[in-house]
């Protein structure tokens, strides 16, 4: 009875077997056929010109980069825009304020403007091919003072913020970014540097355990009290220190900065941070057609990308200290090491340790300090040892 049953079974295993290879088979078939897509899109270059920056009608500098645009398949960034000429002219065509070059990267600057804040203005543009381009007239925007700029510590980190507001209601849309520099020492303070075999003193000018570092903002930070029965920003979030960072290590400086924007200005940069920074799933913001206010003269049909504001800019200066938000840990471990006088070349040289301290007996030396460069060179991190001028 067993071997029956064990027979009758068997036609079902090898049926499901069977079943099994062709899946397999299937499988590996769909496998070897499956080909890379590329999207015609990635491979396409149309070396559309790039406007970015911001008119500022105050003694601040005002900067715009020009660049093109590269295919998303070459993985480079945009080649800026250079040998071109730029300049702020009144509605009868006067030129008013020219831009200078800045850097070889497309930027290029004016040192600062007084325009009339009752009167229009365009921006126009003539790149070296001998295309020219020019923006819509733009009014010269008010923008209201800074109320004030505030910080808040949580479990994981400081939170600073902007508050603001427009007695007149004239405003509601604003953007903001800022140039922030903090100040942070090495572990270890070095007051000698091994040179040509030798161990010899640092001068005040070579001293290498304070920096300062300095960088500004990369975010999209935009605000609107259009929907709101009072124009008033309150805590608009501008920057997030994660807990124990080095911006916080010593003392951290934020400048920053405030422009009244136009709504089409506003709808613009809106959407522009949310392809930017929100894409990524079907439910976050989809791609779309950014129409800006700068217009080729050659070409009325060609695109050109960005988007110019014209308005006054006010500003405010923010200092935060490490003692203000203690507890707050940003050491890391650093071996130092006693070198003696036999290893000094082996250190110092072949390891690339750099020299703390010396340990004296009289005339003679007994020992070294040493450590990792990282840990006596503050400006391995990216900072500079010069202390800026508001500091």
């Amino acid at each position: 009875m067993k071997t029956k049953l064990l027979n009758s079974m068997r036609p079902e295993k090898a049926m499901v077997k069977f079943i099994l290879m062709q899946v397999l088979a299937l499988l590996l078939f769909s496998v070897s056929c499956k080909q890379e897509y590329k999207p015609p899109a990635i491979n396409t270059n149309l070396n559309l010109l790039i406007v970015d920056g911001a008119l500022n009608n105050s003694s601040d500098s005002t900067f715009i980069r020009l660049s093109r645009t590269k295919k998303l398949s070459s993985g480079l960034k945009n080649s800026g825009e250079n040998n071109a000429e730029l300049w702020i002219e009144d509605l009868n065509g006067n030129p008013l304020y020219f831009f200078q070059p800045f850097n070889t990267d497309g930027v290029y600057m004016i040192p600062g403007m007084n325009l009339d804040g009752n009167s229009k203005y365009r921006l126009r543009i003539n790149t070296l091919d001998g295309n020219q381009y020019t923006s819509d007239e733009m009014p010269v925007l008010a923008t209201p003072l800074i109320d004030s700029v505030s910080w808040k510590r949580t479990n994981d980190g400081v939170t600073v913020y902007v508050n603001t507001h427009d007695p007149l209601s004239k405003t509601k849309y604003y953007r903001w970014d800022y140039t922030e520099t903090w100040q942070y020492h090495s572990p270890h303070f070095s007051v000698i540097k091994y040179l040509g075999g030798a161990l010899i003193d640092r001068t005040a000018d070579e001293i290498i355990y304070d920096c300062w570092k300095t960088q500004n903002s990369t975010d999209l930070l935009l605000a609107s009290s259009a929907k709101l029965s009072e124009d008033v920003i309150f805590e608009m979030p501008l920057r997030f220190i994660p807990m124990n960072s080095f911006e916080l290590s010593d003392r951290y400086s934020m400048l920053l900065r405030q422009y009244a924007l136009s709504k089409e200005a506003f709808n613009y940069l809106e959407n522009l941070k949310k392809i930017t920074e929100q894409m990524g799933s079907i439910f976050d913001a989809q791609p779309s057609q950014l129409t800006g206010n700068m217009h080729s003269i050659n070409n009325p049909q060609q695109t050109v990308l960005g988007y110019m504001t014209l308005s006054t800019v006010q500003s405010v200066r923010k200092f935060i200290r490490n003692a203000e938000v203690t507890p707050w840990q940003t050491g890391f471990y650093c071996e130092r090491k006693e070198i003696t006088p036999d290893s000094l070349g082996f250190y110092f040289g072949e390891l690339g340790y750099l020299a703390i301290d010396k340990n004296m007996r009289g005339p003679n030396l007994i020992s070294a300090g040493g450590a990792a460069p990282e840990c006596v060179d503050c400006r391995i991190r990216g900072g500079s040892t010069t202390k800026p001028d508001f500091w």
